[in-house]
């Protein structure tokens, strides 16, 4: 993965944390929230409360840019402005399909 390209989220719910330390806080297990979405909201209204802060998700169609990357986490900006942070490993890379030219993004 690139930093600074443009990319869709393929397959999966992602979390994406608010910080560095919250995700670091987070087992690795739990950064692929899984393929539904009301799994994925269980998630994140627990993990929420849990650590008192908002934890939110990347969705499949998401389409995202990796900003920054530390050891296995990664910085995120969304389409929809969210910028957060989650867990990416290699074998992670399956799930992201890189947008090659011109993209619009969707102002409604």
């Amino acid at each position: 993965m690139k930093i600074g390209s443009l990319y869709t989220v393929k397959k999966y719910y992602w979390l994406l944390f608010p910080t560095r330390e919250t995700a670091c806080d987070v087992n690795e297990v739990t950064a692929k929230a899984g393929t539904d979405l009301v799994v994925a909201d269980n998630w994140i209204e627990y993990l929420s409360k849990f650590y008192q802060t908002n934890i939110t998700y990347l969705s499949p169609e998401s389409v995202i840019v990796f900003l920054e990357e530390d050891g296995e986490l990664k910085k995120v900006l969304t389409s929809d402005g969210k910028i957060g942070w989650t867990f990416f490993i290699e074998t992670y890379n399956v799930y992201f399909e890189e947008i090659n030219g011109e993209y619009k993004f969707d102002r409604s």
